[in-house]
């Protein structure tokens, strides 16, 4: 009952406010005479009572109340004319939104192109928000979970004189009031502990009516904010806080709109993800998306704890962007845009092999990739830097998702990525790159026996790589006998037992990163009494797959 009561005191104080405005000559409305018009229907249409043809007459000089020249203009204070009842329309919906009727108490779904009047109120559920256009031209955007209530809402005749006041209980509201040349007008709107009061601005109202806390912040203009305990005026690029039965607070000065200029404009990945830079002052974020910078309808509205969006799954196109931080006491700051468009579908394949940092010898190599539904086609690109400025193979319409390649790739890093072509033509984004090293394949001579030692050699790799050799008694190389790390691409070891021995050999690259074992290599040492001291001779190697 408190702050019922002190919304009512709110109310009243503003209108004081409003009163105690100057009354300029702009308060009077012009009218323009058409033909068989004459001061008695020109009163009986637009004013207030048929007693005040007389003053008419006298503020505008008419000689002939009867015959009035067509074209001819008629001053007329905006106090003179009627009340008359006024409407709001609904030009946009998202989600979930529903209104109280006045006239029936029914509560009922929403359309666009449907009209309120005084008394309905819009309940927005926790995706929802509706625009609704006021006679005037002034808009005001409902945000989710949010209860407005079209308190009154009246015009002044036919001028554009407005006189609205709303009641917002719980949620947020953005407001763009068309200023006008005319005095008189009015847009108002009340919470449970505070009011706020324009003639033209662009500002947000929001009410937490859990915390009993209203919140406004100026972004153009100017407006009239009333508490229960004060008032204060706020100006453009301000935003101001009441509290139930506490003073208002000074208003402060909103948060600079977050830089947006490293966001990219194309988003290729559903849901969309961005990041931006962090703001000083910022503990939170609000991010919402629409589909032009009107913003009169919100695909997207969320507070992010962290200076990064994670978005809907929205259908490819052209979106806005927009995204304003939040200080510690709630007021969410200026207003950052950026546009981007949206070429996510259709959505690129998973890559299988080679696995992202894997390598691979030369002779093995081969691409594979996941096979999407309605694919028919696949767009390839391999290339030796990952912006893929100047690609090694660009295979624009392979049919299948396999691919090896007829060329020869020389030893180092390479990175590839697949796009995909759906039924329809259209081509997606491509995948995040995978990145492969190449290794030489070191060919392994026949070894050097002699009566103590066995000596192995090897074709050289890249410059700088090192080697690891690896003899076993095994195939498994559980029973592993020499495993050693050399810099050149030889090594001498202690003759070993006779019998088969297998081996194998893989590089170490400079930068520490060790390549695949290449294929498993037989040899048979005979008996150290078949080879006279000294005598140097071939063995004949065999490869085992």
């Amino acid at each position: 009952m408190r702050t019922i009561k002190a919304g009512i005191l709110c109310r009243y104080m503003v209108l004081a406010w409003l009163a105690a405005l100057p009354v300029a000559h702009s308060q009077e409305w012009l009218y323009t005479v058409r033909p068989g018009d004459n001061l008695w229907s020109i009163t009986a249409e637009h004013l207030v009572r048929m007693d005040y043809w007389p003053k008419l007459q006298a503020l505008n000089g008419v000689a002939n109340p009867g015959q009035l020249p067509p074209g001819s203009k008629l001053r007329i204070p905006i106090a003179w004319l009627k009340r008359l009842p006024a409407m709001v329309q609904v030009i946009s919906i998202q989600g979930q939104v529903q209104a109280t009727l006045a006239a029936t108490g029914q509560i009922a779904p929403i359309q666009v192109g449907q009209f309120l009047e005084s008394g309905d109120s819009v309940q927005t559920g926790p995706d929802g928000n509706i625009t609704l256009a006021f006679g005037d031209g002034s808009r005001t955007l409902v945000q989710a979970d949010s209860q407005l209530t079209l308190e009154s809402l009246r015009s002044r005749g036919r001028t554009n004189v407005m006189d609205t006041v709303l009641s917002l209980l719980q949620g947020r509201v953005e407001n763009r009031v068309i200023p006008r040349l005319e005095a008189g007008s009015r847009y108002q709107i009340s919470t449970p502990v505070a009011t706020s009061a324009v003639r033209g601005t662009h500002y947000r109202f929001g009410m937490d009516s859990g915390a009993e806390i209203a919140r406004m912040e100026v972004l153009e203009g100017g407006v009239a904010f009333q508490g229960e305990r004060g008032s204060r005026s706020v100006s453009e690029g301000f935003g101001a806080l009441a509290q139930a039965g506490k003073p208002l607070a000074p208003p402060v000065a909103l948060l600079a709109a977050p830089d947006t200029k490293s966001l990219p404009p194309v988003v290729t990945r559903v849901p969309i993800q961005l990041r931006f830079a962090a703001l000083k002052g910022a503990v939170a974020y609000r991010a919402q998306i629409a589909s032009t910078e009107r913003f009169e309808t919100l695909l997207f509205d969320g507070s992010l704890t962290l200076p990064g969006v994670r978005g809907p799954d929205l259908p490819d196109g052209d979106y806005v962007l927009r995204l304003r931080a939040i200080d510690a006491q709630g007021l969410e700051g200026r207003d950052a845009y950026h546009r981007f468009r949206l070429h996510a579908r259709p959505e690129p394949p998973l890559l299988i092999y080679p696995a992202h940092e894997s390598a691979l010898l030369a002779p093995s190599l081969r691409f594979e990739w996941s096979e999407p539904a309605k694919a028919v086609a696949y767009h390839f690109q391999l290339a030796d830097d990952e912006g893929f400025a100047t690609p090694l193979l660009d295979i624009a319409d392979h049919p299948n998702p396999k691919l090896t390649p007829e060329r020869t790739l020389e030893p180092r890093r390479y990175y590839w990525r697949v796009a995909v072509r759906d039924n329809t033509g259209r081509e997606g984004p491509f995948s995040d790159p995978q990145r492969v090293r190449v290794q030489p394949v070191l060919a392994l001579q026949p070894p050097e026996v002699a009566a103590e030692t066995i000596t192995f050699r090897w074709g050289a790799g890249l410059p700088g790589q090192k080697y690891e050799f690896q003899m076993a008694r095994d195939t498994d190389f559980e029973d592993v006998i020499v495993s050693r790390q050399v810099s050149e691409p030889q090594l001498t070891v202690p003759r070993p037992d006779s019998g088969f021995h297998y081996l194998r050999m893989r590089s170490i690259d400079t930068d520490g990163f060790i390549g695949p074992y290449g294929a498993t290599q037989r040899i048979d040492v005979p008996p150290a009494s078949y080879w006279p001291a000294g005598w140097v001779t071939f063995l004949a190697l065999i490869l085992v797959l």
